[in-house]
């Protein structure tokens, strides 16, 4: 009985219905999109916050070191690289537009993080078919797309099968790779440090291929690989002695292009996205007194036009109580459509659309907050009014 009337209650007045469903969507939306604001300035600390956390360097290793070098000379620290190989795709040709810039990363790295797709699927997510799988850069010479399968092989011909997963969108980031273009915040000593942009506008002689550093060592190829670019040194748990050794083999020996401590990043990373917070602060206390207007006036709006009605049920032989449930209700479906309405809204703005904005864990609590917040309000006003009035005096009000 409770929940037909509560649904009586929808279709009796379908238009201020249809407005409040609308009304309490848009405060959905304007809250999720200002969650996601926020977390997108952390976006690209966070794969590598554990890193930055540390102790130690981060370093960019401008040429080809063999890993088994590296790590010999910084004994004691934990090391973590990008990497890279000299590779061909479909043989060996004098024109070189068969050598991309080979970017070769961990597992760990891999799952760090995902940069957006063109079309296909990161290293992440690859099916074990026995190929060596890649991602590819888009508009590379060879037209390579999603499910293609080439040769790619090493200075001495050992050649193997892989085939490409996925393409990665232009103007992506891509982790720790110094051969292609800095992001547009070069050398703030942050996080952005580790990023480098791809884009077709401006690397107009060059391609990229993505491979798993796994794969390429249980593979013919496993001598192509070497350390280059971004690395971390940590040096957690170290005395002060190991430490000043690992620096002075940093600089004497190793002699990276970029050596710079992890307090450092740290540092500036914490203050960039300070900033940026200060800049979002008066954009988020508007929208937060908004929201709270605007679910306070569709809780008003909604009460006050079923007011009415639960002074008939009273009469009928209704409760206060069972009218109150009849508001509940009513308020859970209107949430309900409410919220179905708002996450059209945002999967229509996250893929038609370039944007920061998406749906997420955070952005998924910040709503149900605001659809819990309605319907505590939608509990409390219409108990408030019910117990200050009889329903002969709601009547006569009508």
């Amino acid at each position: 009985m409770i929940l037909k009337s509560a649904f009586r209650q929808l279709r009796k007045n379908p238009f201020m219905n249809t407005l409040i469903v609308i009304q309490l969507a848009a405060v959905l939306t304007m809250i999720c999109m200002l969650v996601s604001m926020i977390e997108s300035r952390t976006e690209y600390y966070k794969p590598f916050a554990e890193e930055f956390s540390s102790e130690g360097y981060l370093c960019n290793f401008d040429l080809p070191l063999s890993e088994d070098y590296v790590v010999d000379l910084l004994k004691g620290a934990e090391c973590e690289f990008t990497y890279s190989a000299q590779l061909y795709v479909n043989g060996q040709d004098p024109a070189e537009k068969n050598i991309p810039d080979t970017i070769v990363y961990s597992d760990k790295w891999i799952n760090a993080y995902t940069p957006q797709m063109q079309s296909g699927a990161w290293l992440s997510e690859i099916p074990d078919n026995g190929y060596i799988h890649a991602v590819v850069t888009p508009d590379n010479p060879f037209g390579l797309t999603t499910g293609d399968i080439f040769d790619i092989s090493d200075i001495d011909g050992n050649t193997e099968k892989a085939m490409v997963c996925g393409v990665v969108k232009n103007k992506q980031y891509t982790v720790g790779y110094p051969a292609f273009s800095q992001t547009d915040l070069p050398n703030r000593n942050n996080f952005f440090d580790m990023y480098y942009t791809y884009n077709t506008q401006v690397e107009t002689d060059r391609w990229g291929i993505y491979l798993l550093k796994n794969e390429l060592e249980h593979s013919k190829l496993k001598g192509s690989i070497a350390v280059y670019g971004m690395g971390f040194v940590l040096c957690s748990g170290l005395n002060s002695g190991d430490k000043a050794e690992i620096l002075n083999v940093l600089q004497t020996e190793l002699a990276p292009m970029y050596t710079k401590p992890l307090e450092e990043i740290r540092s500036g990373s914490f203050e960039y996205i300070k900033e940026q917070l200060y800049v979002l602060l008066p954009i988020a206390l508007c929208i937060f007194i908004l929201t709270l207007i605007t679910t306070v006036s569709v809780v008003s709006i909604s009460v006050n036009g079923q007011l009415r009605a639960y002074a008939v049920f009273y009469i009928c032989g209704a409760r206060w109580k069972d009218c109150l449930l009849i508001s509940v209700v009513y308020s859970l479906i209107v949430c309900i459509f409410s919220g179905v309405l708002s996450l059209c809204a945002l999967v229509f703005l996250t893929h038609k659309t370039q944007t920061v904005i998406h749906f997420g864990l955070y952005e998924a609590a910040a709503m149900l907050i605001i659809l819990i917040i309605f319907l505590c309000l939608s509990a409390i006003v219409p108990m408030t009014v019910m117990h200050r009035n009889q329903p002969k005096d709601i009547l006569k009000k009508e």
